[in-house]
């Protein structure tokens, strides 16, 4: 705000033209309260604008910051550039993802022993604006894998309260399921992951919209059908798992063998034999009459605390560095390239002779005396900054 303070009998009072306001940023939250990111997508989201400010010194009220909750495991990426802004698995974790806008300086903020009454002022700058990729990667300590038609979702049925949606045909489960296995004080999550295919890791079938799920668990637990070649599954599921990321063949790993109550124990015994060889542990269970399940819950409670969680990725930090380059673009004409000076000058409200003086300190702490000299530039020439033109006139 450009303001002077007029009262009666004050015709020609001091400035008081208050300051702006700063913009409210965005943020990303993670909360267990949110399951999906459909309801995200292609929206836009503005935090509020900052206020102006006002006469008698009074300053504009900051714009409220914004907070979307997004799912736990979610990770947040700039869809421009790729680059990875933030992994969100912690319960309440915030991160950062367009900074709102500075806020303006009214004329009193300028006012000095020598410049009593400026008559300009500095207006705010834009908040940022950033078009976001959002990919969940579902958190979970255990993770189901395994065929379509496996019974992934029956077992996780039967081993939890979850109640996931149970059908014979492929491809029943679309979207991740999770449940929760309690034993007195202790419990684990176990999450059932749409169904794999052959060429999954190359993006067949459900493809990596699987694969990248399984990544965050800490234990996999192989769900194989009896009746449909476990042995030679197996090797298929675990060929798929480490062509998507080798280090997940290294982790913690356990075989259900599904359905046995549709085969005798001799073939029971005989599958068991063979899938043993491939070094896991194997588990005999029926999703449907419950036989195994207790071993089942056993064997997963010993062996998780042996199973480290996975690191999460720390995004990269990019400092930008603005620098300040002086071009000439005709004779006797120069251009100065300076993110920063071109903000500057482009923030001037009101007179600009008035704010001359305060622009030339400003220009002087950016270095631009020095840049314009080393580039030859003489008294007289003109010097470009954004839309504004200058008549160099060099410091005594």
């Amino acid at each position: 705000m450009v303001s002077f303070f007029r009262e009666k009998y004050i015709p020609k009072g001091g400035p008081d033209g208050g300051d702006g306001g700063r913009g409210g940023s965005v943020y990303l939250k993670a909360g267990s309260g949110v399951d999906s990111l459909a309801k995200l997508s292609k929206r836009q989201y503005r935090a509020e604008r900052g206020q102006h400010g006002k006469g008698k010194e009074m300053a504009g009220r900051a714009g409220r910051d914004l907070v979307i909750e997004v799912p736990l495991g979610t990770r947040v990426y700039d869809a421009e550039t790729g680059e990875l802004l933030a992994d969100l698995v912690e319960e309440g974790q915030t991160a950062l993802v367009a900074r709102g806008g500075e806020g303006g300086y009214g004329n009193a903020h300028f006012a000095t022993a020598t410049r009593q009454a400026p008559r300009f002022a500095l207006g705010g700058l834009p908040g940022e604006k950033r078009r976001l990729r959002l990919e969940l990667r579902l958190i979970a300590d255990v993770g189901l894998v395994g065929y379509p038609n496996a019974g992934k979702s029956s077992l996780l049925a039967a081993l939890t309260r979850a109640r996931p949606k149970v059908a014979d045909y492929p491809f029943t489960t679309l979207s991740p399921n999770l449940g929760v296995v309690e034993r007195e004080l202790e419990r684990f999550t176990i999450a059932d992951i749409p169904g794999i295919i052959e060429g999954a890791s190359e993006g067949r079938g459900l493809g990596l919209d699987f694969l990248r799920h399984i990544s965050r668990t800490r234990l996999l637990l192989y769900v194989l059908d009896v009746t449909a070649a476990p042995a030679e599954t197996l090797q298929k599921l675990r060929a798929e798992v480490g062509a998507y990321d080798p280090g997940l063949l290294r982790r913690p790993g356990l075989v259900a063998l599904n359905k046995i109550d549709l085969v005798g124990d001799e073939e029971v015994a005989a599958r068991v034999h063979e899938l043993a060889a491939q070094g896991l542990a194997v588990v005999p269970v029926s999703a449907r009459s419950g036989a195994g399940l207790e071993l089942l819950k056993r064997t997963l409670f010993e062996l998780l605390p042996q199973a480290p969680r996975p690191a999460v990725q720390v995004p990269e930090r990019r400092e930008v560095v603005e620098g300040l380059r002086v071009e000439e673009v005709e004779e006797g004409v120069f251009q100065v390239s300076s993110p920063r000076l071109e903000r500057l000058v482009g923030r001037i409200r009101g007179e600009l002779w008035d704010a001359a003086g305060w622009l030339q300190g400003e220009f002087r702490r950016a270095g631009l005396e020095q840049a314009l000299r080393a580039r030859g530039v003489r008294a007289g020439d003109t010097v470009r900054i954004g839309e504004l033109e200058f008549e160099y006139i060099p410091e005594e």
